[in-house]
């Protein structure tokens, strides 16, 4: 058996400690939700296992020789990461791509490369069930941590015999440390992902109504402005304020008021079968964008709208419900130059609050 120094030893462990990680942080950076609490698809679940199961070839590649046929690294973890990750399916693929990796390019059929290759698989299904049945993040990593360092232990022992334990006894410590290390990791940067997705999310989104908010509405307009130009569709604009809104904050308070704001999206967004996208855009102001619908499809939704208005009772928390109604204003283009859409869809919506309110107002009746 060679001898393990320490040099060698710290060389390629510090190697695929760092493959190990930043493989970690790449897929997790990439990802479009936090990957340990989200179900993830079969896709993902598969992406994920042949990530792994590649990281875990390569870390073989920088492996501490201890004798011509044994070689150790840290090729358990990257399945344990892929359980963890992506669940059973990616530990299972993964431990089946390091296992056919091991006897193809490193040894051929030798016995070391049979048994290490059984350890892999067996790591890979054991660590899938494990993480199917432990829910809290700390105990499973605890469990996964022993089970995938026993394994490679009892190849270990069956390949040197008594010359094992120092192989062992060294391997080890440095394996759980790495380990314990990898589990802190991905629970930092899942969580990181996660905090940066609901803040990415809230940044677009009302905080109030959950509708999306004048922010999101300002890109969202220009963009579908310039996809009906270049398509040469219609787009229409529905600009919405709730009448009288003042008198109910000052008649019930701005709490009841904040009630009567998150019902009244709760009516446009059970309306939104009739267009794409609804916002709150101010107090008690709201928009609709109608993405390939001509100006005359545009008036009927208003008037839908108005009238689902008309027909909902506004429950306040102390169980009296208000009637309220709602002005509309609606341009179109090409109808309207699309540096004069905004502008007229406002000015129609003004002229329906001057012209007695609960009205829906096309912008035609401001330019005549």
């Amino acid at each position: 058996m060679k001898a393990v120094t320490t040099m060698a030893l710290a060389r390629d462990l510090i190697t695929n400690f760092s493959l190990l990680s930043t493989t970690i942080f790449i897929v997790i950076q990439f990802s479009k939700k936090n990957l340990i609490t989200s179900r993830n698809t079969g896709q993902t679940t598969l992406v994920i296992g042949v990530i792994f199961g590649l990281i875990g070839i390569v870390q073989m590649l920088f492996s501490i020789e201890v004798s011509p046929t044994v070689i150790m690294d840290l090729r358990s973890i990257a399945i344990v990461s892929a359980a963890v990750i992506g669940g059973w399916h990616s530990s299972v693929l993964a431990s089946l791509i390091i296992a056919l990796g091991r006897v193809l390019l490193f040894g051929g059929f030798t016995t070391a490369a049979e048994l290490s290759s059984i350890s892999a698989v067996a790591t890979g299904i054991g660590c899938g069930i494990i993480v199917h049945y432990f829910e809290e993040y700390r105990k499973k990593w605890i469990f996964l941590l022993a089970y995938s360092a026993l394994l490679p232990a009892i190849v270990v022992y069956l390949l040197l015999q008594e010359k094992s334990p120092l192989v062992i006894f060294t391997f080890l410590p440095v394996y759980l440390i790495s380990g314990a290390i990898i589990a802190y990791a991905i629970y930092y940067l899942d969580l990181s992902k996660s905090l940066y997705l609901k803040y990415e999310a809230e940044a677009g989104t009302d905080y109030l109504t959950g509708l999306l908010n004048y922010r999101t509405f300002d890109s969202e307009f220009n963009r579908m402005l310039q996809q009906a130009e270049h398509k040469q569709e219609s787009f229409s604009v529905l600009l919405i304020d709730i009448d009288y809104f003042k008198q109910i904050n000052d008649s019930y308070g701005h709490k009841m008021g904040d009630e009567v704001l998150k019902q009244f999206a709760a009516v446009l967004t059970d309306s939104k079968g009739y267009f794409n996208n609804v916002f709150r855009i101010g107090g008690e102001e709201f928009a609709v964008l109608l993405d390939a619908c001509p100006h005359g499809q545009a008036l009927m939704v208003a008037d839908k709208i108005g009238k689902k208005t008309r027909e909902c009772k506004f429950s306040l928390s102390d169980k009296t419900s208000i009637p309220i109604t709602a002005s509309i204003g609606v341009a179109t283009f090409p109808e309207v130059t699309k540096e004069n859409l905004l502008e007229y869809a406002d000015s129609a919506l003004y002229r329906a609050k001057k012209t007695g309110r609960n009205k829906v107002v096309s912008y035609a009746m401001v330019v005549m």
